[in-house]
């Protein structure tokens, strides 16, 4: 089995330095440790839902691609026997999901600047990036080693929602209490009150034009 520690860390760790060297000159630096919060939370996701991977020869009977596929769910809402398993399994399955992706939906705002229009379809997109990256890695080494199913793209899917909830209750926390005890804004304080700003303008923005 191949564990998330140490080489495909280090390969993560490797390529956030690169990135963070090459945004350097371009970015500011609360914008950079946004995104190396963001990334770091992203390889922990990794670790989760791709990590520890079969390597291809200890796999002694490998799927043909056809089985494999076979084996993916694409009907939303069945679950099979989950719920025959004990009360912790199916909390792991379900809120399990949830959780995973609400540090996206919480994230992703301060790094990129989106129509709240468009938040379902990023929220689906986070969900079907996991279960993709699964099922790619599962026709790679022969195997399908993770369970690959449309319910936890939804669940996923849910979180980034759920997470996106708690940034906009924090935007506005943050903001209201920053304008009554008057704090002066600097460095990373003050790039977190512009993108809470932002979020509640765009939002103001969004609501008129429907």
């Amino acid at each position: 089995m191949l564990a998330f520690f140490p080489f495909p860390l280090l390969g993560g760790l490797g390529i956030l330095i690169i990135i963070l060297i090459l945004l350097w000159r371009k970015c500011s630096r609360a914008y950079l440790i946004c995104f190396s919060v963001f990334w770091l939370y992203l390889l922990f996701a990794v670790s989760l839902t791709i990590f520890p991977m079969p390597l291809p020869e200890t796999i002694v009977w490998r799927s043909p691609i056809i089985l494999i596929l076979s084996r993916v769910n694409l009907v939303p809402f069945s679950f099979g026997s989950l719920f025959d398993n004990p009360p912790n399994v199916i909390f792991q399955e379900i809120f399990g999901n949830i959780l995973l992706t609400v540090p996206f939906g919480f994230g992703i705002p301060f790094l990129v600047r989106f129509n709240p229009k468009n938040l379902p379809w990023l929220a689906i997109g986070a969900g079907l990036a996991f279960e993709t990256a699964q099922l790619g890695f599962s026709l790679l080494i022969g195997g399908l080693y993770r369970s690959v199913d449309i319910n936890d793209v939804l669940l996923n899917a849910a979180g980034v929602l759920l997470g996106y909830a708690l940034f906009r209750g924090f935007a506005w926390l943050y903001v209201a209490g920053s304008r009554r005890i008057k704090v002066k804004q600097s460095g990373l304080c003050a790039y977190l009150y512009e993108v809470a700003v932002f979020s509640q303008d765009l939002h103001v923005i969004s609501s008129k034009t429907q």
